[in-house]
């Protein structure tokens, strides 16, 4: 008994262990795919240049990774969780008006920054946004549900007319695209316009209000 209870023991410390080794390599991995595309940007960084980095063979890169693309693709899903934490506000203090609008307001200001101080960064983000990568889309839709959340918050609370809340999502995300999909951004800010990021999200939001309003389809 003390045997299998043993071997039990000993199979579970070297299964942990494989595991935290995997782990280290795939950080490892993504921080070198990101300090190389940083520099050079992703389309001049293949996995023989990350593997070089790392002082191993591409063959081992690819124990980890099938290909460049899983590389960047897990590396946007980085960027994204640690630049766009698509959280709910508290909303107590606010209304679901306000809430909203500062939510699309906080979606903003990374990206703009990634935009500004992180330029071949911001260049993958907007090629995964362009062709729809899996961790983009999956951002995306984090996006989109949030606001459909907060959409129904302000029905229940009678400050948004009785709607689709998810529909009034897509709306609403497509809209205010300019502010937070880096494919849109740049050309908001190539544009000399009177327009703030304030002005089209509370334009946006205003729609969702009790009152009349027709949406042409």
């Amino acid at each position: 008994m003390l045997d299998s209870d043993h071997c039990r023991s000993d199979m579970t410390h070297r299964r942990t262990s494989r595991q935290e080794s995997r782990e280290t390599n795939v950080a490892r991995i993504l921080r070198a795919a990101e300090t190389l595309c940083a520099i050079y940007g992703s389309g001049k960084t293949n996995v023989r240049d990350i593997a070089s980095y790392l002082k191993m063979s591409p063959a081992n890169v690819y124990r980890f990774f099938p290909s460049k693309l899983a590389i960047y693709d897990e590396l946007v899903a980085q960027v994204l969780e640690d630049n766009f934490p698509v959280m709910q506000p508290d909303s107590g203090r606010f209304t679901s008006a306000e809430t909203l609008r500062e939510f699309m307001l906080g979606l903003h200001r990374p990206v703009l920054a990634l935009m500004r101080d992180e330029e071949k960064i911001f260049e993958l983000l907007t090629v995964a946004d362009d062709e729809r990568w899996p961790a983009f889309e999956v951002h995306a839709k984090r996006v989109r549900d949030v606001v459909a959340e907060l959409v129904e918050e302000g029905v229940r609370a009678r400050e948004f007319r009785q709607q689709d809340s998810l529909r009034a999502a897509e709306c609403l995300c497509a809209s205010t695209a300019a502010l937070w999909e880096p494919k849109a951004i740049k050309n908001l800010h190539f544009r000399r316009s009177l327009m703030t990021p304030e002005d089209l999200v509370s334009f946006s939001v205003e729609a969702l209000r009790n009152g009349p309003f027709q949406c042409w389809r």
